[in-house]
């Protein structure tokens, strides 16, 4: 039976949230996306890597930007925008905590889709330092080479994903998080 005195007992209660809109919305994507299993193993990297393989064997730029974008969500890096450059080179980076007021990032991921080449800078890289910034249009141009090319960038960002997967389990131990990441 319906009773206004147990609803008001309900909204009272501190496990039951009361939203609206958006915010239930938002509520709802982060209690699912909590449920979801998304820990890797070495396999699935590597079928990540036979695709990107593919793609680069076949030219695909669909199937490299795919690939790329998979890496780049998994490893949290970001987008970083030079407006000098030409747009179809597109720079991806890992932020690199280091607590300064300058952001610095490491591992610089450049795609060029026109050309369909692939590199990336190891190390450290800041969007405020003159010489990374020259060394990004000196590559742009074609004057300066990457650390890595092709599918040895690819190669990289796996080995970049089981460290981090290697980091997580480190995080998760003595928790009751009971996922296993190998």
């Amino acid at each position: 039976m319906f009773s206004i005195r147990n609803v008001k007992k309900i909204m009272n209660h501190h496990d039951v949230l009361v939203s609206k809109g958006k915010e239930s919305l938002n509520r709802i994507h982060a209690n699912a996306l909590a449920l979801l299993d998304l820990t890797y193993t070495r396999d699935d990297l590597a079928l990540l890597l036979a695709d990107a393989h593919s793609g680069l064997e076949r030219n695909s730029i669909e199937q490299i930007q795919e690939s790329l974008d998979l890496f780049v969500d998994l490893l949290d890096f970001e987008p970083l925008s030079f407006g000098v450059l030409e747009q179809d080179l597109q720079i991806f980076a890992g932020p690199k905590l280091n607590g300064g007021a300058v952001p610095t990032f490491e591992h610089l991921i450049l795609f060029d889709e026109e050309n369909l080449s692939l590199g990336l800078k190891k190390g450290a890289f800041s969007t405020e330092n003159d010489l990374d910034l020259a060394w990004v249009m000196q590559y742009a141009q074609g004057e300066k080479i990457a650390d890595l090319k092709g599918i040895d960038v690819f190669k990289f960002l796996v080995e970049l994903a089981l460290e981090k997967a290697q980091a997580q389990r480190g995080r998760n131990r003595g928790t009751n998080d009971k996922r296993l990441i190998t």
